[in-house]
């Protein structure tokens, strides 16, 4: 029996989380210099650099796929992208939408044109459509999460949200995906709200714990061009093997960003004594195990909510104790260096406070 759990969301929803570090697999935001990792089939292709999934045109169909390695499912993942959809044709007001698709399937699969978007013919997968065109859903400018089911020989609706945004403005729009802890957690345009969140085991629906990630998207008589601007794609791995709940955190500053976009960085801005360190920011190791060295290390971090704590831990004492680490959290308007201390009883951390546009 599948274990099917659905919480749609229109107010503050707490995300179950636990610790997990993020490994990003894949990142662009020029989606021409990057080819080489997707599998594009269909009417899909890269104009300069942005990702086209379908044009402004009738009975289009188009798929895309991060095809450099397969998704592990019992990690859990994570991906983000801003997408934009303009050039509607002018009785419709455009169609048909594109989805967000796992799957298993043969990555030159076509799913279909129309209100098939691109992915319901296919042989299997979960899949988060944005529709936006009425095809007796209840409006032309909703978002639905369906699952393959071999019982019903295809894909089923399990839920749909018509209380977002409009998609079809010509804005760009950013959304956000995260599986761990057997929860499939979405949010549009917002890094507070999820627009819904539903237990699913994927693996089970999919039939695979190795998938594929990537878009699809059709047109029919109703047509846009349907744009995927950025994407990011990564992978949650295991925590550090450190006792943190007998380590003392203390909150030693605060800092304010203006994005919760964030890029991290940290390298031993002293002598170099061997410090073995870790970074946990939120719920998410984003640095593990990592001995510092006097070059920056830097990874990609973004944060939901309005404030996140950032937390040294140290692994070993080095030969210099405490260990001693500089820590630069850049916003993309600027970035602040903090230095941060952790022993093996105790760990100095940074509140970080979003204080751009809400």
């Amino acid at each position: 029996m599948r274990d099917l759990f659905l919480i749609i969301i229109f107010g503050v929803f707490g995300v179950v989380n636990s610790s997990l570090l993020s490994q990003q697999l894949f990142s662009v935001d020029d989606f021409k210099a990057f080819e080489e990792m997707l599998t594009i089939t269909g009417d899909a292709e890269i104009l300069d650099e942005v990702l086209r999934l379908s044009p402004a045109q009738p009975y289009q169909q188009g798929a895309a796929w991060y095809s450099n390695r397969k998704v592990q499912l019992d990690r859990g993942f994570e991906t983000e992208f801003i997408f934009r959809l303009t050039n509607q044709d002018g009785e419709h007001r455009g169609g048909d939408g594109f989805a967000f698709v796992i799957h298993n399937n043969d990555l030159k699969e076509l799913g279909g044109f129309g209100d098939s978007i691109g992915y319901k013919g296919l042989s299997g997968g979960v899949a988060i459509e944005f529709d936006t065109y009425d095809n007796n859903e209840g409006s032309r400018n909703h978002v639905t999460l369906s699952f393959y089911d071999s019982r019903a020989g295809g894909f089923v609706r399990h839920a749909t949200v018509h209380e977002i945004p409009e998609l079809s403005d010509g804005n760009n729009h950013y959304a956000r995906i995260e599986y761990k802890d057997g929860f499939l957690t979405f949010y549009l345009d917002s890094y507070i709200f999820p627009v819904l969140s539903s237990r699913l085991d994927l693996e089970e629906i999919i039939g695979s714990n190795e998938v594929w990630v990537g878009f699809t998207s059709a047109t029919s008589f109703a047509y846009a061009d349907h744009d995927i601007i950025r994407w990011m794609v990564g992978e949650f791995l295991p925590p550090p093997d450190l006792d943190i709940e007998n380590i003392t955190v203390n909150p030693k500053y605060t800092v304010e960003v203006k994005s919760r976009n964030l890029q991290v960085s940290v390298w031993d801005h002293n002598q170099i004594d061997g410090d073995i360190i870790s970074l946990k920011a939120g719920d998410f190791w984003i640095i593990n195990e990592y001995e510092l060295v006097r070059s920056r290390k830097t990874v990609p971090f973004t944060f939901t909510g309005f404030s996140t704590t950032m937390i040294l831990y140290a692994h070993n004492l080095g030969d210099i104790p405490p260990n001693t680490a500089a820590v630069a959290i850049n916003d993309g308007h600027e970035t602040q260096v903090i230095e941060l201390q952790a022993d093996m009883e105790s760990s100095e951390a940074i509140q970080i406070i979003y204080a751009g546009e809400h």
